[in-house]
């Protein structure tokens, strides 16, 4: 058994698929295997995998299933108490996977450790250093598109990792399952992330492990399915998720910020699909409301901690100090 599964899906990655793989297998640690999910790829990416990476392991779906489904079934397929989870539009520094890997064994608090992530065609861009949760219950990339400066350099806690580039300990799923497949895309790490910090955990954040994310390189293909499911994910979080007081007390943010991004997704002609995203999470509200029952029930924090952690915004100085420094 190695110490770590690196897991990638992947949907027709051509275009990625080598610079990926190949700053994977330059890693300083090798104590990994390496598993492609392939959903359905028409594009010759698989057989590409096949002949020049034969290290890695393919599990090959026969249509695209999304990306909570394919990362599950790549979860399962191995033991190892350490999972890192990547996109195929991601590029790594030689130290990333040694540097994640580190904090988790050092910090046994943490269920999960968030990386320094640089815009792939401009590197002085800063992608994520690690999501962060808003007033309104909104997913937000902390320091996206910020001019890398340091503002960022200190390590810290977060609310979560974005699941592009992010490794886990293999007890988070043991204790609170895993990707929620019914999300199928968008907010199935921040539902993860939740769940997560309701059940103890906490989140490093590594400034030492930098990698370089094509932003949307997948989505650009679909993005009627993508508003779609923005739309619907970015409901059910909040009622399968949220306590009830909770929500009552930011009810007039969350409705202002849904709003405000239905009616931008309408003015790009995306109407139809901010619609569907609205009837099927409203079928899906029974379901929602009966699931976050059990999750109310395990949480094992308290209702003021998690609505403090909804309190900091996106600037290194708000999220609270004490972890030492990596």
């Amino acid at each position: 058994m190695t110490e770590t599964a690196v897991i990638i899906v992947n949907l027709n990655g051509m275009d990625h698929i080598e610079t990926c793989l190949g700053s994977l297998f330059r890693q300083t640690y090798s104590d990994c295997e390496v598993i492609l999910v392939d959903n359905g790829s028409t594009d010759g990416s698989l057989d590409f995998v096949r002949r020049n990476f034969p290290k890695v392991k393919v599990l090959r779906l026969e249509k695209n299933t999304g990306f909570a489904f394919a990362t599950n079934r790549g979860i399962v397929q191995t033991s190892s108490p350490y999972i890192a989870l990547l996109n195929n539009d991601i590029e790594l520094e030689a130290k990333w996977l040694q540097n994640m890997v580190d904090v988790l064994k050092n910090h046994p608090q943490a269920g999960a450790t968030a990386c320094k992530m640089l815009n792939f065609f401009d590197r002085g861009i800063i992608d994520a250093a690690g999501d962060v949760l808003t007033r309104a219950i909104t997913a937000e990339a902390r320091g996206h598109g910020e001019q890398d400066f340091g503002q960022y350099d200190m390590a810290d806690y977060v609310f979560g990792p974005c699941a592009g580039a992010a490794v886990y300990r293999r007890e988070v799923f043991d204790q609170i399952g895993f990707f929620d497949e019914r999300f199928f895309a968008f907010y199935e790490d921040i539902d993860l992330d939740f769940r997560m910090q309701s059940g103890g955990w906490k989140v490093m954040y590594v400034p030492s492990a930098v990698c370089f994310h094509k932003r949307g390189a997948t989505v650009r293909t679909m993005q009627r399915m993508a508003v779609k499911l923005h739309v619907r994910n970015s409901i059910l979080f909040v009622l399968k998720n949220v306590p009830s007081r909770t929500i009552v007390r930011r009810l007039p943010s969350i409705l202002t910020s849904r709003l405000r991004a239905w009616f931008a997704y309408s003015r790009k002609g995306h109407t139809a699909a901010v619609l569907q995203g609205m009837m099927e999470a409203v079928m899906r509200v029974p379901e929602m409301l009966s699931e976050r029952k059990a999750i109310q029930a395990q949480r094992k924090v308290t209702v003021e901690y998690i609505e403090s952690l909804m309190e900091f915004g996106a600037s290194p100085t708000s999220w609270p100090k004490g972890t030492d420094s990596i």
